[in-house]
């Protein structure tokens, strides 16, 4: 500007005798010429330094864009592989706790465990026994009369390579994926521990020696992960002790590409690699996807990935769409800025605030891409990776202040309701109104994140007072409780609750923190929800003990220690028996005799309650069919979980029980509780009139503990009404538990319901119940539980002592 400002002002000095010769000889108007020359000059200085300066900008930008998608890649390479060596780990404890399952075994363990959607790029899962030369005859017999192992091996399993061997290393069972059945059917053949094997049989000693889950390839994209097997409870600390104590291997089979493919996503242009450093310091190259590499990708970075072992992520490529590169982009500015010179003073300016606004492009795309990298897309709260860096963050600053960080651990209760029946849409309307709720209700200094699904967390720092997480947590259930609209026009009203769990900590790891906060959340669930639980130490212990007692419950129903007794229900007008109730036991072989409300919460929710449901019916209408056909005009009643009365199949289950043991549907009796209705009532009075058809009869458990509302009672085809064991308990001495069972019995008489009380254990009771007209009782007054045989003989006694005594006469001595 300068520049041209001295040119001007020359040439205005020289006024009209511009362009004249000078008396030296030299020509007037020299000046400006060179002026314009060095105006030129000027106007290419400029323009070359902008083309270098915009070069250089979208350089920088093409490295941090990739730098971004790099570290994205790398951490879903890493979440990938940590799932997967969960999943070995669960594997491998589920073969210790069951050293001699089967192939059908396995398939349902395997799908209970949702092994085909937790690990991705799997192609096939097995597991390798050891079989004594003096089993192998026994153990292929099995396999051979297992459906699901002959589905898997596909035809003949000779053993390969064939001869004779003291022991025998063998596949036991398997899962495999559509595609990989070849995959399976040659394993079934091998000898795995063979000599003639040497490559195979050493990478088995391998991972019986180390301990680890070790990774083989078996060829450039597809691996083996394989664990070794240990008897439990046997000593593991020498590597003498742990040959000792295998008793065989968990191994699966992954398609590398696909799982670099799910971490690429729609970035195509990235050429990735993956490869495992072995306990040697070997790298063994995996496999590789995307591109090639080799189009002169401009950037490159290696991250070495500490998963259970170490793995190399190697990624290539420019990070931003195919495009103009940097280099052609700076020669368009040169271009421009050669055209335009003449304008040198306008020129210079624009390319300036041109240069301006392609920096602060640079910095706000850069901005952009740190942020999606670290928050959650849906609700633009921070993801787990960046809360789990505010926790540590938290905790170091923790550690020299003393005073302590809290994480509270949010799940939405029934968010899977509102998915189902408003749809994908809604709920994430849903999701990010919770979202706003939870940075509303927190102070400024504490963070609000989303780790997926419905799970949120809320870290608070420089907690002083010892109760303010429990008081935040109840501030949050009563924000989350508050009605939503959501759906078209937030047409929708939508209430639900939501669980927390709490743990707090001076310092540690943020993964031990938000671990300890997960598994308060899980007991908050177990405690049935809206509600929030502070962790302590003996849940742990706690939760391990819930694992083993699920695994095992898993096994109960097929080694026979599932077993049922009968409790008679008596007519309070004829003090006869008029039907039993079938009541579930556990013949644990460790712990004993387990009652029903001990394992009947972890058969709910793990979905076992269908087939041991079904085993209770199967099992109360042979008996019931039995005592009828020897001449008790006996009925059964049977306890129905809300898992079976959402299954659509079954009203024709029932109608097939029913027919295969010759029991008329009049006999039988479906017990069913008021909240196992009211969680879908439209598909619940659906079923239930569907079961009134075939001619059973429904009666309402535990009334009165429940929803206990008339308008339900019309809508649904109710035969009977069992009053709960807590009012009969505070008979006669409680005046509020006299006035309910005085308006239950009415209502019972009103709607013309047949009346039967729970647990009566004493005759003041029995007196209160007759005087109120309840019709049949049942309780340990009357008579306990009692085996198939016993019941029988009590049938052939006749009327109930307790009933019959208080019917009796009076004597004229009294």
């Amino acid at each position: 500007g300068r520049i041209m400002s001295d040119a001007l002002d020359a040439t205005a000095r020289k006024g009209p005798s511009a362009g004249h010769t000078a008396p030296g000889g030299a020509r007037l108007g020299s000046r400006p010429l060179i002026a314009a020359i060095v105006l030129l000059a000027a106007g290419l200085a400029i323009s070359l330094g902008a083309a270098v300066g915009w070069h250089a900008a979208v350089r920088a930008h093409e490295r941090q864009s990739f730098e971004a998608v790099a570290a994205s890649v790398s951490a879903t390479l890493a979440t990938e592989l940590r799932r997967d060596t969960e999943f070995m780990e669960t594997l491998r404890a589920l073969v210790a706790m069951r050293p001699h399952i089967g192939a059908t075994e396995f398939d349902q363990w395997y799908g209970l465990l949702h092994g085909g959607q937790r690990q991705v790029g799997n192609l096939a899962t097995a597991v390798v026994s050891i079989v004594p030369a003096a089993r192998l005859r026994a153990f292929e017999a099995a396999r051979a009369a297992d459906p699901a192992f002959r589905r898997l091996a596909g035809g003949d399993t000779a053993i390969v390579p064939a001869g004779r061997r003291s022991r025998y290393c063998l596949v036991a069972a398997g899962a495999t994926r559509l595609g990989a059945a070849q995959l399976v059917q040659e394993a079934m053949h091998i000898e795995w521990c063979s000599s003639a094997l040497p490559g195979l049989a050493g990478y088995l000693r391998a991972e019986a020696d180390t301990g680890r889950i070790g990774v083989t390839p078996r060829r450039l994209g597809t691996v083996f992960v394989g664990a070794a097997v240990y008897r439990r409870g046997a000593p593991q600390s020498t590597v003498a002790q742990r040959r000792a104590a295998v008793i065989g291997w968990v191994w699966s089979t992954f398609d590398i590409p696909s799982v670099i493919g799910s971490a690429i996503g729609s970035r195509h242009a990235l050429s990735v690699t993956l490869s495992n450093v072995g306990p040697g310091g070997t790298t063994h190259l995996l496999g590789r996807a995307g591109g090639s590499g080799d189009d002169g990708s401009p950037f490159a970075v290696r991250r070495v990935l500490h998963v259970d072992g170490r793995w190399v992520v190697a990624i290539r490529g420019s990070g931003l769409p195919a495009g103009l590169s940097a280099l052609a982009q700076g020669l368009l500015v040169l271009a421009f800025g050669v055209v335009v010179c003449a304008l040198l003073f306008a020129l210079a300016l624009v390319l300036i605030r041109s240069r301006q606004r392609a920096l602060a492009l640079v910095q706000e795309r850069t901005g952009e891409l740190r942020h999606h990298a670290l928050h959650d897309a849906l609700t633009g709260l921070p993801n787990r990776e960046l809360a789990r860096d505010r926790a540590e963050r938290m905790l170091a600053r923790s550690a020299r202040s003393g005073v302590p960080v809290a994480a509270l651990f949010v799940d939405l209760d029934g968010f899977k309701h509102v998915n189902d029946t408003f749809g994908h849409a809604a709920g994430d309307e849903l999701l990010r109104l919770v979202a706003q709720r939870l940075q509303g209700a927190i102070r400024e200094v504490d963070t609000a994140a989303r780790l997926g699904g419905d799970e949120f967390l809320v870290l608070m720092e420089g907690v002083e007072l010892p109760d303010a997480p429990q008081w935040t947590a109840e501030r949050l259930l009563a924000v989350l409780r508050r009605p939503y609209r959501i759906g078209e026009g937030r047409a929708s009203n939508v209430t639900l609750s939501a669980s927390i769990g709490i743990a707090t900590a001076l310092s540690g790891g943020a993964e031990e923190l938000l671990r300890n906060a997960d598994i308060a959340l899980y007991q908050a669930k177990a405690a049935g929800r809206s509600r929030h639980v502070v962790f302590e130490p003996s849940m742990q212990s706690a939760i391990r003990e819930r694992m083993t007692l699920q695994m095992d419950l898993g096994e109960a129903l097929a080694r026979g220690q599932l077993h049922v007794v009968f409790q008679p229900i008596f007519s309070l007008r004829s003090g006869e028996p008029e039907a039993v109730e079938a009541l579930l036991r556990w013949r644990h072989p460790e712990r004993g005799l387990l009652m029903p409300g001990e394992f009947i919460e972890i058969a709910e929710q793990t979905g076992l309650i269908v087939p041991i449901g079904r085993f209770v019916l199967e099992e109360a209408c042979r008996r019931a069919a039995g005592w009828r056909r020897r001449g008790h005009r006996i009925g059964v009643a049977v306890n129905l979980s809300a898992r079976q009365l959402a299954r659509e199949a079954f009203v024709d289950e029932l109608a097939c029980s029913l027919h295969d043991h010759g029991l008329a549907p009049g006999a039988l009796t479906l017990e069913v509780t008021e909240t196992a209705i009211m969680r879908d009532a439209a598909a619940s009075a659906r079923r239930l009139r569907a079961i009134k058809r075939i001619g059973v009869r429904i009666a309402v458990d535990d009334f009165g503990t429940g929803y206990s509302s008339l308008a339900y009672l019309r809508q649904f085809p109710v035969d009977d009404l069992k009053i709960d064991r807590s009012f009969v308990s505070e008979l006669p001495s409680s005046k509020e538990a006299g006035a309910l069972v005085h308006t239950l019995m009415q209502l019972g008489r009103v709607l013309g319901l047949r009346t039967i009380a729970e647990g009566v254990e004493n005759p003041a009771q029995l007196d209160v119940l007759r005087e109120e007209g309840c019709d049949c009782a049942q309780g340990f007054l009357l008579s306990a539980p009692l085996e198939p045989d016993a019941l029988e003989s009590l049938l052939k006694a006749g009327p109930a002592p307790a009933i019959a005594a208080d019917r009796a006469p009076a004597s004229p001595a009294q």
